[in-house]
C-alpha cells in the first residue's frame, strides 16, 4: 500500500501555484466525459485541467531518444503490509505469474516495500519474511529484471496493513537501530540493485507519532547507513513531492547517498512536475542520481489535499472513468522520468494496468475492503489471461526501448 499524503503545507501550495499559473494560462477546458459521475466531476476536470498545464513544463530534451531509466511497478502481492498472508507458502508461488506477465509488459524493474519491524531481529516471524523475500528475490532475477527495495513503516488503518506493528513510545534512536538492522537483512538476502532507506517524513510521523523535520529525517538516515557494507546496492532516500523541497537539500548533503528518491501522487500546485524538477536539481548539485519510487494518480481536489481521509481517496482509484486521467498522468510521469534522467520510475497500483470496475448503483456503495477484493479478482483473471487495460497498454507503449 503507498504511503499518504499529509500535511501539506499551504504556504508551498501557494508559491507552487505561482509556478505553475506562468505555464499555458488559457490551456483549455476539456469536456468532462459523460460516464463520470457528478460527485466526482469537479475532481475530473480539476485534474485534466492540471495535467494539461503541467505537460509543456516537462519538455523532451532527448528528442524522443529512451534514456537509461528502468520502467517498473510495484509488486502489490509481495508488499509486507499484507503481513502473516505472505508467509503460508502460496503467495510466493503466486509470485511467478505476475512476473511472467510484468516481464511480458516490458518491465526493467519490480518494487518491493518492507514495513518496520518486519525483518528485525525483535520480530518474532522474522526467519520465515526472509525466507519468503529471499525466494521473491529469486523469482524476480530469473526473469533478469532489477530490484528496488523501499523500506518504510506500517499504516495504522487495517484497510491499508495487516502487520499489527505498535508505535507506541517508538523513540527516534529505535526506529532508526530496527531500520539499519532491515537494511543489513535486505542487502544480504535479497540483494537489490536500488535500496531507498526511508521516504516521505510526513508520512513516517503519521505512522509512528515521532517528528522529522528535515534535519531530524536526515540524521534518521545517517543513523542507518554509517558504515554499512552494502556491495553492488546503490543506497538512497526520499520524500514526497509535496513536501518542502529542504528534505531534498538536506538528504543530498549526506555523502553516503546515491540517489535521491521522489514519490508522485497529486499534480496540483505543480507537485507532479515544477516541483520534482527543483528538486532534481537540488540533488544533482550535490552529485546525486535521482529516481521516482513511487507514482499514482492520487483523485481529490486540491482543496481536499490536507483532510481527506486515505481510505476514501484511495477506494476512488478502481472506477474505470478515471482511466483516461490515469494515462495522461503516466505520460506525465514518464516524459519527467526520462527528463530528469532517473535510475528507475515505479507505478503503484499494478492491478489498473489490467482492470478497472464500472461505477453503478452497487460498486458507488461498496467499502474499500469490498472494492479492492472486487478489482483484485477482476485484475487476477485478466493477469491469467494477459489481458491488459487500457492504460496497461498505454504503458506498455510509453515504456518500450
Amino acid at each position: 500500500m503507498r504511503k499518504f499524503l499529509c500535511g501539506v503545507v499551504a504556504g508551498w501550495c501557494i508559491l507552487a501555484t505561482a509556478c505553475v499559473q506562468r505555464v499555458l494560462e488559457s490551456a483549455p477546458v476539456h469536456n468532462v466525459p459523460r460516464e463520470v459521475p457528478e460527485k466526482y466531476q469537479a475532481i475530473y476536470r480539476d485534474i485534466d485541467a492540471e495535467i494539461d498545464r503541467q505537460l509543456p513544463l516537462i519538455p523532451l530534451p532527448w528528442g524522443q531518444k529512451k534514456t537509461g531509466t528502468a520502467f517498473g511497478v510495484e509488486l502489490l502481492v509481495a508488499n509486507s503490509n499484507r503481513g502473516e498472508a505472505l508467509l503460508t507458502g502460496q503467495v510466493l508461488n503466486a509470485t511467478a505469474l505476475p512476473l511472467d506477465r510484468l516481464k511480458a509488459l516490458g518491465v526493467q524493474s519490480v518494487s518491493l516495500s518492507l514495513q518496520y519491524p518486519v525483518l528485525t531481529r525483535s520480530h518474532p516471524q522474522t526467519p520465515q519474511y526472509r525466507e519468503f523475500y529471499r525466494g521473491v528475490a529469486a523469482e524476480i532475477r530469473k526473469r533478469g529484471l532489477m530490484i528496488v527495495a523501499e523500506m518504510g513503516s506500517a499504516f495504522r488503518e487495517p484497510e491499508f496493513s495487516q502487520i499489527g506493528a505498535d508505535y507506541r513510545g517508538l523513540k527516534r534512536d529505535k526506529f532508526g537501530a530496527g531500520l539499519r538492522e532491515m537494511a543489513e537483512a535486505v542487502i544480504a538476502d535479497i540483494r537489490p540493485d536500488f535500496l531507498t532507506i526511508l521516504s516521505e517524513p510526513d508520512t513516517q510521523t503519521r505512522n509512528t507519532g515521532l517528528s522529522f523535520s528535515p534535519a531530524e529525517f536526515a540524521a534518521t538516515i545517517i543513523q542507518v547507513i554509517k558504515d554499512l557494507d552494502h556491495p553492488g546496492v546503490k543506497l538512497g532516500a526520499g520524500a514526497g513531492s509535496w513536501v518542502s523541497i529542504d528534505y531534498f537539500k538536506a538528504l543530498a548533503a549526506i555523502p553516503e547517498l546515491d540517489y535521491i528518491d521522489f514519490h508522485i501522487y497529486p499534480v496540483q500546485y505543480g507537485f507532479a512536475s515544477d516541483r520534482v524538477l527543483k528538486a532534481a536539481e537540488a540533488a544533482r548539485a550535490k552529485g546525486k542520481r535521482v529516481s521516482i519510487g513511487e507514482a499514482w494518480l492520487y483523485k481529490v481536489l486540491g482543496r481536499e489535499l490536507t483532510h481527506i481521509a486515505p481510505v476514501e481517496a484511495f477506494g476512488r482509484d478502481v472506477f474505470s472513468f478515471w482511466q483516461p486521467l490515469d494515462e495522461n498522468f503516466i505520460q506525465l510521469v514518464v516524459n519527467l522520468a526520462r527528463t530528469i534522467d532517473a535510475e528507475f520510475c515505479s507505478f503503484f497500483w499494478m492491478e489498473h494496468f489490467y482492470s478497472y470496475l464500472d461505477y453503478t448503483a452497487e460498486t458507488s456503495q461498496l467499502s474499500y475492503d469490498q472494492l479492492k477484493r472486487m478489482i483484485n479478482r477482476r485484475a487476477w483473471e485478466n493477469i491469467e489471461k494477459g489481458t491488459l487495460s487500457a492504460t496497461g497498454r498505454k504503458f506498455k507503449d510509453l515504456i518500450k526501448r
